[in-house]
């Protein structure tokens, strides 16, 4: 076999574009905006929300949320206009024939649960460092009735990026269901936070203890204390790992 006949490695599969480079997926979110403007917001929910100007505009940015209904990343990320988002979500999303063609469609982030998903961390990592997309993350990794001690992979972008965290409070998506079941529009409210970002650089060991803090600062930010779980106790919040960027 010559030379120029030998067996070439196959490539890597590039990661997946995102909303900011790819004009099909921008026109695909924006026509999943206003779906959803007709049928939450405008029709099955009472949104209230405050601190939406401590979105930034631009830089690496993750927006995290407390999870309490399948609606909960819609209501959080949409309200949110003047940037684009990329959730993360669970990699179950996609065997389910009601959830599989909006992950498609959005172009979110399936992960592997209970795992280190290495390709969902290349995809998050290049939507902060190389877009302008805000990366929506539920830090739980799964719904919850009141808050639970979270994974540490978003501090592990944090800590990789530079990327500053903004904390979404969500309460009352919790009746959603029953709420509609009776034709009843559900009151929500989302409080959103002042930027936060990790203080220098941590060690692996440090990952928990600033993660408890950031959770903290989420659950300070939620308007029902029975919904903050085991981090209702917020006398017990410290600073040593994060800081709010004024």
């Amino acid at each position: 076999m010559s030379e120029q006949a030998r067996v070439r490695k196959p490539t890597a599969t590039p990661i997946q574009l995102t909303g900011e480079n790819s004009p099909r997926t921008r026109l695909a979110r924006r026509f999943m905006r206003l779906l959803g403007a007709l049928l939450l917001w405008r029709t099955t929910v009472k949104l209230t929300c405050h601190g939406l100007e401590h979105v930034p505009r631009q830089g690496p940015t993750i927006l995290l949320f407390n999870h309490l209904s399948q609606v909960d990343p819609p209501l959080v990320g949409g309200m949110i206009t003047f940037r684009d988002l990329t959730p993360i979500g669970k990699e179950e999303l996609l065997h389910n024939p009601l959830t599989a063609w909006m992950v498609a469609f959005w172009q979110a982030i399936p992960i592997k649960r209970g795992e280190l998903d290495l390709q969902a961390l290349r995809r998050a990592l290049y939507v902060l460092e190389h877009t302008n997309d805000i990366l929506l993350i539920a830090p739980e990794g799964h719904r919850y009735k009141a808050l639970s001690q979270p994974k540490e992979g978003f501090i592990l972008l944090a800590a990789k990026t530079g990327a500053q965290m903004v904390a979404a409070g969500i309460s009352g998506t919790q009746h959603f269901r029953q709420n509609l079941k009776r034709l009843r529009r559900t009151h929500v409210t989302i409080n959103y936070s002042r930027p936060i970002r990790l203080k220098g650089k941590l060690t692996r060991q440090e990952y928990r203890a600033a993660a408890d803090e950031v959770m903290y600062y989420l659950a300070a930010h939620i308007a029902e204390p029975a919904l903050r779980g085991m981090y209702s106790d917020l006398s017990r919040a410290t600073m040593d790992y994060i800081e709010v960027i004024e």
